[in-house]
């Protein structure tokens, strides 16, 4: 009896550890953005490459649209010729806008050592590991970060960006919320090679149903969960249509689904607050206290 409970717990927590884990539900919002990082990825190195900038709301997508690009994308080491490559490096932005710190997380990003020094050491050194590694695309994610510091260091910032792209013909995929596209605007020549893609909530519709269909097919749940209309008019109702958050939503579904041996995902559930808690944000939970004082 005892082994049996022990198997059973063990299975529970293999499924949801199933949940959880990162994993891709391609949408159409979120299809287009990954063909648009892939594109900067093709033809020649030209004088002027393309970028691109991908922008929205926090919890619309942009960090899973951003991991499933990168994924089979790590570096590559031959070990006939013995050289490195990495067509793509992806770093975060520095908390404020700085040259130098931006020159380290690259540097950090692929593994080379930052050297002792000036701001001149730190951007030779840069760009001879991104030429060693014949790197296209350097993907910033938060960008909304250069927006945060003093006019000067922001200038200074985006003027090594741009020396980086027109230096060693890269394309750049910037990442970040509205203030992102605030910095990239700030230098004209930055934000004229950056072609800007929105991210929006996704509206109720056909498309939004398959999204949860999708979700709802892949938990490993014992007893089925029809996915009907209903179902799919009270996620978009609790989510406003986010797609970080319908993703959470479900998965906290599932959880408590497993954990309360119902095995299902209904209506009441989701609604439940062991599972609404987990797509509540303190903004959220703000308005909807000054409405019900209103």
């Amino acid at each position: 009896m005892v082994a049996s409970a022990a198997a059973t717990d063990r299975d529970a927590e293999e499924r949801v550890q199933l949940i959880l884990r990162d994993r891709w539900v391609s949408y159409p919002q979120g299809a287009a953005a990954l063909e648009r990082l892939a594109e900067l990825l093709r033809g020649a190195r030209r004088t002027r490459m393309p970028s691109l900038l991908v922008f929205g709301e926090p919890d619309i997508g942009k960090t899973t649209i951003l991991k499933k690009f990168m994924r089979g994308r790590e570096p590559i080491f031959d070990e006939g010729t013995g050289q490195g490559r990495a067509e793509v490096v992806a770093v975060e932005a520095p908390p404020v806008a700085d040259e130098a710190r931006l020159y380290g997380a690259i540097l950090d990003a692929i593994g080379a050592p930052v050297p002792r020094g000036g701001i001149v050491d730190l951007e030779r050194a840069t760009y001879a590991q991104l030429r060693r590694l014949d790197t296209r695309l350097l993907v910033v994610d938060e960008t909304n970060n250069l927006v945060i510091g003093s006019a000067g260091a922001q200038r200074r910032t985006l003027a090594a960006l741009r020396r980086m792209a027109n230096q060693l013909a890269l394309s750049f995929a910037f990442f970040g919320t509205a203030e992102a596209l605030n910095a990239i605007m700030s230098d004209p020549q930055v934000e004229g090679r950056s072609q800007p893609l929105r991210l929006s909530r996704l509206a109720n519709d056909a498309d939004y149903a398959v999204i949860v269909g999708a979700v709802v097919a892949y938990l490993p749940l014992r007893q089925p969960s029809p996915c009907d209309d209903a179902l799919v008019e009270c996620v978009h109702e609790l989510t406003t249509g986010s797609p970080g958050k319908t993703f959470r939503l479900l998965n906290a579904a599932a959880v408590r689904a497993i954990d309360d041996g119902s095995e299902r995902i209904t209506i009441d559930l989701v609604r439940s607050a062991a599972v609404v808690r987990h797509i509540q944000t303190a903004g959220a939970m703000r308005r909807r206290s000054k409405a019900v004082a209103a």
